[in-house]
């Protein structure tokens, strides 16, 4: 791609007929337009040249700016919009998952036990069996994971490791055996191998560090050529639904190269802005140092570091106890996990410092209301030093913030990032953190008519990687799994597009490029089969995407 001179970014179509310039690559036309421009403006056509917008305006004006060499695209009342920006894409794994035992459409135990008895089938004893990420339990009509002992009734022979977002995973007892966990196996720091109650047997539940310590490092190896293959197969499946762009949030040196090498071969079809997953205040200064903040090109860029303070729904860190709940949380004192430097808090503030030091980006993993006092502590301490207020520091996830958590965050200048996690894991937030916490989780509304900016995602393949999904919780805070939770904090759908086009974009650092359509702006789009101001909050939930277009070349058209 190339970019366009000053002269070009400011063309106007109503300023400069035809004649005097060049003609437009495509025009989209007899439509509906949502610019998501600062007045949500809608237009009837939009011109693209040399792969950004050349203007919006009626279609006989768009028309005008078409040659004998224009492709014409007859929306015949369409809706266009911006590409989708993922603002927590785990895109890798996206990619990873699609070749991966599923559950998404599993309504009951036997559905999973199908799956992976089916998959068993195929694979020779003592390989492993994996499945995808992006389900959950509750989803299920028993609400809740497969045993251990249920596994090993279809996978006699196998290996199982079923994770569950990122933070649960179930295995069964042949991976058990494999990964060195028994019944004296103790739980690791930050981690928790779930037992029976009455016979203290390991369920074949992990979770948080017993998953990503015990477990996850016995897996099968998978390196640079895998996930080259991964990138490229989520980048697909992601421009099918509407998505241009993304935050990659966490990435290791292989996963790093794989991303590179597709975009140096010309191959991305989808913008990464990668951070780089540090541990301790040493992966700043090893791993941090060798690239300036925004360090890349339009299709790949590093925008500095990823940290994970706490657990998910299950193990973050809150201020007031867990639910009790019977076989799986029964401990009265239950407060999820922090998950520290080995250094502790003073490691993290000097982990943060010296990221401030280096002018990154960082982006901090925080659930519970606890863990994100803990982090306003950190990073207000590391602004005593070094001025943060530029950096676009960002709070992931926000769950459960305090009126005072967010005017902390509008005086440090940190932004937020909202994921619709609910939509899957709304009845485990409910049995977990009882009612009123479940009802104020991720308050949209309350954020964004806060002074904190925040863009909005998936956290895929935590949760399924459909971005309808999340705009119509946010417009409906409708859930698969608990129904309507907070209807207070739902979003009319401008500010739902908006958080998913030009808030994604600012996290980022790409408002300048990205996020709306207007004349210079890179020609990132999609256009729908629904009218999206207009249909159902159903007919947006089932939205199809007809034509993706990334710099003005379509990347994916049904």
């Amino acid at each position: 791609m190339t970019d366009d001179t000053d002269t070009d970014r400011a063309v106007q179509a109503d300023d400069h007929p035809a004649s005097v310039l060049a003609y437009a690559d495509t025009v989209l036309v007899d439509g509906e337009v949502l610019t998501v421009d600062e007045q949500f403006s809608i237009a009837e056509a939009v011109a693209v040249r040399d792969g950004r917008v050349l203007d919006m305006g009626t279609t006989a004006q768009i028309r005008d700016l078409a040659g004998p060499e224009t492709e014409e695209i007859d929306l015949d009342g369409r809706t266009v919009i911006p590409g989708l920006i993922d603002s927590h894409c785990h895109l890798r794994q996206v990619g990873m998952d699609l070749e991966r035992v599923t559950f998404h459409d599993a309504r009951e135990i036997d559905d999973v036990l199908a799956a992976v008895g089916d998959a068993a089938d195929e694979t020779p004893d003592g390989e492993w069996v994996q499945a995808s990420w992006g389900w959950h339990e509750s989803q299920l009509a028993e609400d809740r994971l497969p045993t251990r002992t249920e596994l090993d009734g279809v996978a006699p022979d196998n290996p199982v490791f079923i994770p569950r977002g990122g933070h649960v995973a179930v295995l069964n007892s042949a991976a058990f055996d494999r990964v060195g966990i028994d019944e004296d196996t103790p739980d690791p720091d930050g981690g928790t191998i779930v037992r029976d109650p009455e016979t203290g047997r390991a369920t074949g539940v992990l979770l948080e560090h017993a998953r990503t310590e015990l477990a996850e490092p016995e897996l099968p190896d998978r390196g640079y050529a895998e996930f080259r293959e991964d990138v490229t197969r989520g980048m697909a499946e992601l421009n099918g639904r509407g998505v241009t762009a993304v935050l990659e949030p966490g990435v290791e040196p292989d996963v790093m190269r794989a991303y590179q090498s597709v975009a140096a071969a010309d191959e991305a079809t989808l913008r990464v802005d990668a951070l780089v997953r540090v541990y301790e205040a040493d992966d700043v200064t090893e791993k941090a140092r060798h690239f300036a903040r925004d360090f890349g090109d339009e299709f790949l860029k590093v925008g500095g570091v990823k940290y994970m303070l706490d657990g998910a729904v299950e193990g973050g860190r809150l201020s007031e106890p867990y639910e009790i709940v019977e076989g799986v949380q029964e401990q009265a004192d239950y407060h999820g996990h922090y998950l520290w430097p080995p250094g502790g808090e003073e490691e993290l503030v000097e982990m943060f410092r010296r990221a401030a030091e280096l002018g990154h980006q960082v982006q901090t993993h925080v659930v519970g209301d606890a863990a994100i006092e803990t982090l306003l502590d950190a990073y207000e301490a590391v602004d005593e030093e070094v001025d943060i207020s530029d950096l676009r520091w960002t709070a992931m996830h926000l769950f459960l913030p305090t009126d005072e958590h967010l005017e902390r965050m509008a005086d440090l200048g940190v932004l937020a990032t909202l994921q619709n996690h609910p939509t899957y894991l709304g009845r485990n937030m409910e049995k977990l953190w009882g009612e009123e916490r479940a009802e104020r989780a991720i308050p949209l509304k309350t954020v964004v008519d806060s002074p904190v900016l925040a863009g909005g995602g998936t956290d895929a393949p935590v949760v399924p990687w459909y971005p309808f999904d999340s705009l119509w919780w946010m417009i409906s805070r409708q859930t698969v799994t608990a129904g309507e939770l907070g209807p207070e904090e739902a979003l009319s759908r401008e500010a739902a597009l908006r958080l998913w086009t030009m808030g994604s974009a600012y996290t980022m650092g790409w408002e300048e490029e990205l996020g709306s359509l207007e004349p210079g702006k890179r020609a990132d789009l999609a256009v729908l089969d629904t009218d999206y101001m207009d249909c159902s909050p159903a007919e947006l939930r089932e939205t199809d995407v007809e034509l993706t277009m990334v710099g003005g070349d379509v990347v994916h058209e049904d």
